[in-house]
């Protein structure tokens, strides 16, 4: 019997629905929160949840910042989902 296993990413992505100063360009934007969960998947099946990460980053300069769960969901409070 064969088993085809791995990992895959899922990838949600919300737009801030206010601008934020980046620290890295100077310039005003809406930044992009993104939340990157990965999976074991069998048979290209996504099966368990792994691991969970948040960010967020500046659309003009691709400066990425690193977020805890608490700070993501304060800012998913205001923020759309993109339709990506």
């Amino acid at each position: 019997m064969i088993f085809i296993a791995g990992s895959q990413p899922r990838i949600t992505k919300y737009q801030l629905n206010h601008t934020k100063l980046c620290p890295n360009c100077h310039n005003y934007s809406k930044w992009i929160l993104e939340k990157n969960k990965q999976y074991i998947s069998l048979f290209f099946i996504p099966v368990i949840p792994v691991q969970t990460k948040y960010r967020h980053y500046c659309l003009i300069c691709g400066y990425t910042e690193v977020l805890d769960e608490l700070t993501f969901n304060k800012e998913l409070d205001d923020a759309k989902p993109l339709n990506t």
